[in-house]
This record gives C-alpha cells, sequence and structure tokens, in this order.
C-alpha cells in the first residue's frame, strides 16, 4: 500500500483520451503548410509544454517555420472537432478522484497544456471541483521533463514530496517527476514505455480505477 497526503494528475492521455486527437491536429495543420510531423516527432513531444515544443519546432524546420499561422490553424482545426465530439475521460477517473476525496487525499492537476484549457477542460467533464491546485504549462518557466511544474504542485498542495504521487502517462512526465524526487505511477497511454523508464517508476497500472486498492491516506501522526 502507498501511504500519501496527496495526488498530482497529468491531464491528456491519463485523465481524458486526447492524445490521439492531437496526433491528428498536429500532423494535419502541418501538413496545411507543407510540413510533415511523423509519429516519433509527435511522440517525442507529448507531455511538452509550449515553449519547449516550439523550441522543437524551430529546431527540426529552421527559422522560417510558421509557428504562429500553423499554431493558429491547429487551434481553429482543435475547436471545429470539439464542438461535435465530447471529451472522452479515461477508465477509471471518476472512481478515483471519489476515493481520494473521501479519504481526505489532496489532489491537483500538473498540465503541459496552458491553464486556460486545462480548466476548461476539467470543466467540461465536470471534475474542477475536486482539485485543490490546478498548475498550467504556461505557468512555469521550464516544461516537462524539467520537474518544475511538480514542484509547484507540491509547494500549492503544502506536502512533502514523499507524502505526494504524481500520475502520468508520457516519458517526459515521468521524467519531470523522477527529477523532482516525486513517486511517480505510470498509466501507459499511446505508447508503452521501454524499462528502462518504467523502472523509474514505483509502478504501472492499466487504469486509474486500479489504484483504489493501493493507495491510502498517510496517518501523520503515526
Amino acid at each position: 500500500m502507498l501511504e500519501l497526503n496527496a495526488v498530482i494528475f497529468d491531464m491528456d492521455g491519463l485523465m481524458i483520451d486526447t492524445e490521439p486527437v492531437g496526433n491528428m491536429l498536429v500532423k494535419t495543420s502541418h501538413e496545411k503548410f507543407g510540413y510533415k510531423i511523423t509519429d516519433d516527432m509527435f511522440v517525442h513531444l507529448i507531455g511538452s509544454n509550449e515553449k519547449t515544443s516550439k523550441e522543437y519546432y524551430y529546431s527540426v524546420f529552421g527559422e522560417d517555420y510558421p509557428y504562429q499561422k500553423i499554431k493558429d490553424y491547429r487551434e481553429q482545426l482543435r475547436n471545429e472537432y470539439f464542438k461535435t465530439h465530447p471529451i472522452e475521460v479515461k477508465k477509471g477517473l471518476y472512481d478515483l478522484l471519489e476515493y481520494l476525496k473521501k479519504n481526505h487525499i489532496k489532489m491537483a492537476v500538473a498540465s503541459s497544456t496552458r491553464y486556460e484549457r486545462v480548466l476548461s477542460n476539467l470543466k467540461s467533464i465536470k471534475v474542477d471541483q475536486y482539485f485543490d491546485a490546478i498548475i498550467g504549462g504556461d505557468q512555469i518557466q521550464h516544461g516537462k521533463p524539467a520537474p518544475d511544474i511538480f514542484l509547484k504542485a507540491v509547494e500549492l498542495l503544502g506536502v512533502n514530496k514523499e507524502d505526494a504521487l504524481v500520475l502520468e502517462d508520457s516519458k517526459n512526465g515521468i521524467l519531470a517527476a523522477h527529477a523532482g524526487n516525486i513517486p511517480v505511477i505510470c498509466i501507459p497511454d499511446l505508447i508503452h514505455h521501454s524499462k528502462d523508464v518504467l523502472d523509474l517508476t514505483i509502478g504501472c497500472y492499466d487504469s486509474l480505477d486500479q489504484l483504489i486498492d493501493v493507495i491510502v491516506k498517510k496517518d501523520d501522526k503515526a
């Protein structure tokens, strides 16, 4: 059993099933302007915030890369897509959130997505009220795999790192939690990670509800 005071959630690919849609939108928006995004390139960027992604695109495509035009077109495509496609919730999310709430375990969201969209997504699936802190990728200096966002979450929750747990699906997220010395569990999404990545975690589970039998509230008086 894991005795905890707090659980820190990633969002895309962990709480909501948005990575396949993101893959499609990134590829389609780049194709519009004559650029090709491979699966390996998309996987490399999973878990990265906008600043890190922008730097990566320029490093790959050069200084003439039309970042803002592609971004604006991708936003247009995204808005059109979600007008007719509701956000899909990952298996076990609601059950785990209810369990943590009933057991008085603090919760935070630490997502590489910008704060405004994180909050919008959480409200869309009606879970925003569960969280004691919500942090977007535009609110920290260095994105994942740097540990900044998880360290900020721990600070806002007012807990010790060793009493918190990060839940992640991406390699960048796992690396970030490990770099911050915060225990992390992997719930795989699009990618099943190699052993060297999984060795940085304290466990790997198929779905969020499986953690209900693993997590208990830490007795601070012990």
